[in-house]
């Protein structure tokens, strides 16, 4: 299947799932808290922004995903949450026992692209090992800008997007504004986003605790702990 045709269907898909769950709730405004009151306290008002575009940057076992999944556990009984998993690293058990309503939460992984055939060019195994990262990007802002969905998490290889990662993640952030969900762009620790109304808040594990650093402008502004 051709990479526009495979990007279309997962699109028109999501859309289906989109209008089957959507509730068209109120804008929403405020800020949503992670549930993990140190992280809390490196975030102005005291979590994150709706209607934002939030990176989570650190390195392995830092803490990323914890996070994130502690602030889709504590959204309201109404509230829906998407994950945007390409790395294929969310693993729904370990979400439920973190409080994760599963039932209430859309986990979207691309497909790999097909394995290029004979005769192939680099760049054309460059564009093949990008395609699940582009249509995963695609899919994130059209769950952005849906309003249905409280939270959406993306976790896509930023290494994979190469020179459009900026462009893309701007693309997210409109979203964002558009739907009033909180976006929270799991990164590694030197890949911060090139968005200048993002919250980048780095991230790791200091002798058992996950360690929150707030950094704006690529200075850090203030730094959190909670135990792991």
């Amino acid at each position: 299947m051709s990479q526009p045709r495979e990007r279309h269907l997962v699109l028109a898909h999501l859309r289906d799932e989109i209008r089957r769950i959507e509730r068209r709730p109120a804008r929403r405004e405020g800020c949503v808290p992670s549930g993990l009151p140190e992280v809390d306290a490196a975030l102005p008002g005291g979590g994150f922004p709706r209607g934002a575009l939030c990176e989570l940057a650190g390195g392995p076992a830092s803490g990323k995903t914890a996070v994130a999944l502690s602030l889709v556990a504590g959204l309201g009984p109404e509230d829906l949450s998407a994950w945007v998993d390409v790395r294929g690293d969310l693993y729904p058990p370990a979400a439920a026992a973190r409080g994760v309503d599963l039932a209430r939460l859309l986990v979207v992984r691309p497909a790999a692209g097909s394995a290029p055939g004979a005769g192939s060019s680099p760049a054309r195994d460059g564009d093949a090992a990008r395609a699940p990262a582009v249509t995963a990007l695609w899919a994130a802002e059209a769950l952005l800008a849906s309003g249905a969905f409280a939270a959406v998490v993306v976790d896509v290889p930023a290494a994979r997007l190469a020179h459009g990662a900026d462009a893309m993640a701007r693309r997210l952030q409109a979203a964002a504004e558009k739907g009033g969900s909180v976006g929270l762009w799991l990164a590694p620790r030197r890949a911060a986003l090139r968005v200048p109304a993002t919250l980048r808040l780095e991230l790791s594990c200091e002798g058992g605790r996950v360690v929150a650093r707030r950094a704006m402008g690529g200075a850090v502004a203030g730094r959190a702990s909670h135990a792991a």
